[in-house]
């Protein structure tokens, strides 16, 4: 496995762990702030789930094309976007213009993500004869 793929591994069992965690401190409250909740989702589906989409896409997905990852230096941009991004989002939500410049960093590293696999998996093509 590519260092690329194991550094989202890796991310994702952490946003995991601290996603569960603060779900047994919601569970132990009466009522929590809304903070609380939108940290605990956020860090589930963008943290855990997407993270480790990201990590075992880079892994599996250019080999079941048969071909190699287009641009690993937009998959390690689109690793530091999308760590920053979430974190800044989880810990700014209340700071409206910066919540915003986190979540656009989100979207972009997605849109990286996406373009990356794309590109790999278009087949190269035959050389001329």
């Amino acid at each position: 496995m590519s260092p690329l793929s194991k550094n989202f591994v890796r991310a994702s069992l952490i946003y995991f762990f601290i996603a569960v965690i603060l779900g047994i401190i919601m569970i132990s409250m009466r009522s929590y702030p809304a903070q609380l909740l939108f940290s605990h989702v956020h860090l589930n589906l963008l943290g855990w789930m997407s993270m480790m989409i990201f990590g075992v896409g880079y892994h599996i997905l250019p080999r079941f094309s048969g071909t190699p990852l287009a641009y690993p230096q937009i998959g390690t941009l689109q690793f530091y976007l999308a760590n920053v991004g979430l974190v800044g989002l989880v810990c700014f939500r209340t700071i409206h213009p910066l919540a915003e410049i986190f979540a656009g960093m989100l979207v972009v590293s997605v849109g990286l993500f996406v373009f990356n696999i794309w590109m790999s998996m278009i087949p190269p093509k035959p050389d001329p004869e």
